[in-house]
């Protein structure tokens, strides 16, 4: 990740890239463009693009064009392609981790990070994208997983079963996320109808009920081992069951 200031082209600007000059040199402002813009306006419709069009579709051309500056002014305020998309995913998982309020009950607290999870992913699927390439780094992710786990402790789960029951709970969302997302809210009705009558949904085919009863089986799983006091064993396997 390149600085503001650093010498040698720019990152997102490499000799000969599109983000440059003909020579390979960073476009000047253009006659009439102002010579700086603000952060705050750069994080707004870099948002807009990467939601829409994915984060590799995020640059300082693009940038520049829809905000009417020079890729150089992006570059200048942002430090770099990486450093803007990485501020990007902060700047959104934070806005979501800072509004969470959490209730005390534990089944509250696994269906509150569910919700909310769900939601921002539909909202920014940029997010989902950034996760799939790495782990997110962002303001608030690591505290909402440990609350999630702690109150699953509580509970009576010890630290490695509820590590695992947040990751269920977590990876059953961002997998529904991903579905959603890739298929389209119409893809079982797009289908031939022979594939409709094939399927195993062809009476059960609502995404937000999908999300509601998976998730309620989710938390009567928990509940069931809680209730059996079962800790987990070497390797993750369940101790005094065969």
């Amino acid at each position: 990740m390149s600085a503001a200031g650093a010498s040698g082209p720019p990152e997102g600007l490499p000799d000969g890239s599109p983000e440059g000059s003909a020579g390979g040199a960073p476009e000047a402002a253009k006659p009439g463009r102002p010579k700086a813009v603000s952060l705050e306006a750069i994080l707004s419709a870099a948002t807009e693009i990467a939601d829409d069009r994915g984060l590799d579709a995020v640059s300082f051309r693009v940038l520049g064009d829809r905000l009417g500056v020079s890729p150089m002014a992006i570059h200048r305020t942002t430090g770099g392609i990486e450093a803007l998309r990485h501020t990007m995913v902060s700047e959104v998982v934070g806005r979501v981790t800072r509004s969470i309020v959490w209730p005390d009950d534990w089944q509250g607290v696994v269906r509150v990070f569910a919700e909310e999870l769900r939601a921002l992913l539909m909202r920014h699927p940029l997010v989902l994208e950034a996760h799939r390439r790495a782990a997110l780094d962002a303001p608030g992710a690591d505290a909402v997983a440990h609350r999630v786990a702690g109150a699953l402790r509580t509970a009576g789960l010890d630290e490695e079963r509820a590590a695992y029951a947040y990751a269920a709970v977590h990876d059953f969302v961002t997998g529904h996320v991903a579905i959603r997302l890739g298929r389209g809210e119409l893809e079982h009705y797009d289908a031939s109808p022979e594939r409709q009558v094939a399927s195993v949904f062809a009476r059960y085919h609502d995404y937000a009920e999908r999300f509601r009863q998976g998730l309620e089986l989710l938390i009567t799983g928990i509940e069931s081992t809680i209730a059996e006091g079962r800790p987990a064993g070497p390797a993750g396997r369940p101790r005094g069951r065969a």
